[in-house]
């Protein structure tokens, strides 16, 4: 079963890929190249993933995320399609807090990465056995504090126009 859910997940990440970059048209300056954001019900797809990432966890009684590389891996899957999906509304306002929240996910990325680097140096290979579960921890971490930032700001400005 974990073999077909991978190879599924695999071949969406390729189709998201795909269908996010955009076409050069004999054009190769990366500041033209606007990646396209995925549909807005795409967002949809992304909250049924999360839901079926965890009823499937529960299912399997493996709940856990230092042990579950399928919660983990699930849980980043389903975010990024939130992430990268339009807004109903994508106006200029949208385009700039995502880009504010994405800068935002990536500096506590850096600091989180720092944090855990500073860790390694107190106490040496206590990481290295969960390399990869810490990995998806700071990635998914990174993740929600993007649309943390992003749906906060966008329902603050909601709440500051009524």
């Amino acid at each position: 079963m974990n073999a077909i859910l991978g190879t599924i997940i695999i071949i969406s990440y390729l189709v998201i890929l795909v269908r996010m970059l955009p076409v050069a048209k004999g054009n190769m300056d990366v500041f033209e190249r606007i990646p396209l954001l995925l549909p807005f019900w795409w967002k949809f797809v992304g909250i049924g993933w999360l839901l079926f990432v965890f009823g499937y966890s529960l299912y399997q009684g493996d709940f856990n995320p230092s042990t579950s590389t399928f919660l983990l891996s699930g849980m980043y899957f389903g975010l990024i399609q939130i992430s990268f999906s339009k807004e109903k509304n994508e106006d200029e306002f949208a385009e700039q807090t995502r880009t504010k929240a994405m800068f935002l996910s990536v500096i506590s990325l850096f600091m989180l990465v720092g944090i855990y680097s500073a860790y390694e140096i107190i106490e040496p290979n206590s990481f290295s056995e969960n390399s990869f579960t810490w990995f998806m921890m700071l990635l998914n971490a990174t993740l929600i504090v993007y649309l943390g930032y992003f749906y906060f700001t966008k329902y603050r400005s909601l709440k500051n126009q009524n």
